[in-house]
């Protein structure tokens, strides 16, 4: 199996990830508020593998991606807007329940949706993950009929891996591997 635990945690460790219209900051206790509105927002959640969470929920969820910053060096980010300030969603890297493959995951509150902020924050956070955190393999789930997730997936070098039936809807697994070095 090929290693996928940080080569640079030190490094990695709480980083502020920017780009031109976005700041991705490690989620900390500052953004619960934001995100546990945004957990529980049917037009956001309703496509995604959580669904729409209640308060408990979804703080839960804000416990689960603090925690894995302090013990994995990276993790979940809240996307800001760069000019506004506004908080947009989520996008990072986190472990699957098992700890041994880093998922890509994200999502935007509708009106960040179509201006190219998931792509923008998704390569952000694979250049991240491939260069200073010296991940080899990521992976992203999604709902088979989630076509926008999917089609970003692809346009980001995303290999599909397998798509299964679970209840009402299928699920896709895709995974991305770290360029070839020099």
């Amino acid at each position: 199996m090929v290693p996928v635990r940080p080569v640079n945690t030190t490094a990695a460790v709480f980083a502020t990830v920017e780009t031109d219209r976005l700041i991705l900051q490690p989620v900390d206790e500052r953004h619960r508020a934001d995100l546990i509105a945004f957990l529980g927002t049917p037009e956001v959640m309703s496509v995604r593998k959580l669904g729409v969470l209640d308060a408990a929920a979804a703080s839960a969820v804000v416990d689960d991606m603090i925690v894995h910053w302090r013990e994995h060096g990276f993790g979940m980010y809240a996307v800001i807007e760069r000019d506004s300030g506004a908080f947009l969603g989520e996008c990072g890297l986190r472990f699957l329940e098992d700890g041994t493959v880093p998922e890509i995951s994200y999502g935007l509150h509708t009106s960040g949706r179509g201006k190219g902020y998931a792509r923008e924050a998704s390569v952000a956070t694979m250049g991240h993950g491939f260069g200073p955190l010296g991940l080899r393999r990521i992976v992203a789930f999604a709902r088979g009929d989630n076509v926008i997730s999917r089609t970003l997936l692809e346009s980001l070098g995303f290999s599909l891996v397998w798509e299964r039936e679970k209840g009402d809807y299928s699920v896709v697994h895709y995974e991305a591997l770290a360029p070839a070095g020099p």
